[in-house]
């Protein structure tokens, strides 16, 4: 099968989670980049499609809400829906049994995935643990797509002011961000002893904030340590970017803030437990410095403040 030259239009899968769509943005930029003329549609998750509608490398993004395969009116409405684009290009980098059925509604399009829909299939061995970005990269360059440039995860584009935010909260700049939560369904990503190392950065003279989301809301409350909102609302994920610019300095979990943080651009210390997801397969250690340990429980306070130093 010859690769695809010129396509007018191209629909790229990315669904979620939170942290594989922020890792999958500068591979999707580079797509852009290649196809500059092209008519670019991503098709993501609704809350991820509201920020990434921001972005300059799409002239659309479909918001794609899960409902069971017996919603057969909403089935079909998204098989209409998806078949009037009219894609020369189908670039699926979610390559799940979700989204095989999205091909399977358009194989008149040339398809990238790794599927048996795929016009040239990409074989991804998982057995290399390479970051989820390098097997992107690879897709796409089996249909001839350019990456020789940075592919890196870049979101100052979504940077929101936050000023007032910290006006309202009496926060100047030069804190630490601490990003203590995971979603609900991970409590083996969330390290324990925040408390303690909000305790050791006070005497260091470091104000220590937070910017929960809904998972994280009680948890934050019962730090000691300044929980920012936007009066009574969650901050916004373009407003947490936007946090970038103030901070000195971020210390996370493997969560997705985490991950949108460092694609910000700030320096940072990230907390793994290699027995549920080694930071290796994520990347983000080309950024910043990482703590891990077979589980995030076994990471000691002394060890994230010598990353900290290190920063």
């Amino acid at each position: 099968m010859e690769i695809l030259e010129n396509p007018i239009r191209i629909l790229i899968i990315k669904l979620g989670a939170l942290g594989d769509v922020i890792m999958a943005e500068g591979v999707m930029r580079r797509i852009r980049q290649h196809y500059p003329k092209a008519h670019i549609t991503l098709m993501t998750e609704p809350l991820y499609a509201r920020f990434m509608n921001k972005a300059p490398h799409f002239n659309e993004v479909l918001p794609y809400k899960r409902v069971p395969r017996w919603h057969f009116a909403s089935q079909r409405a998204l098989k209409a829906r998806l078949r009037s684009g009219n894609y020369d290009l189908v670039i699926d980098l979610q390559n799940s049994s979700h989204s095989r059925r999205f091909q399977s509604w358009l194989q008149d399009s040339f398809i990238s995935s790794t599927s048996k829909y795929a016009d040239i299939r990409y074989h991804r061995d998982a057995s290399r643990n390479l970051a989820s970005r390098e097997y992107l990269r690879e897709q796409v360059e089996t249909i001839g797509i350019d990456m020789s440039a940075s592919y890196l995860s870049d979101l100052t584009w979504a940077s929101e002011n936050i000023s007032h935010v910290l006006a309202q909260h009496k926060i100047k700049n030069a804190f630490a961000l601490l990003v203590p939560g995971s979603a609900a369904r991970h409590p083996q990503k969330r390290w324990p002893d925040f408390p303690a190392l909000v305790e050791e950065l006070a005497a260091r003279n470091i104000q220590a904030v937070t910017a929960p989301g809904p998972d994280e809301y009680d948890l934050c409350a019962g730090l000691p340590a300044t929980m920012l909102m936007d009066g009574d609302k969650f901050l916004t994920l373009g407003q947490l970017v936007g946090l970038a610019s103030h901070c000195e300095f971020v210390v996370g979990n493997d969560t997705g803030p985490t991950h949108m943080l460092a694609a910000a651009r700030t320096k940072g210390v990230a907390l793994f437990g290699s027995n549920h997801s080694p930071a290796a397969n994520t990347g983000i250690g080309e950024i910043y410095q990482i703590v891990e340990k077979p589980t995030v429980k076994d990471i000691s306070v002394p060890e994230v403040l010598a990353a900290i130093d290190r920063l």
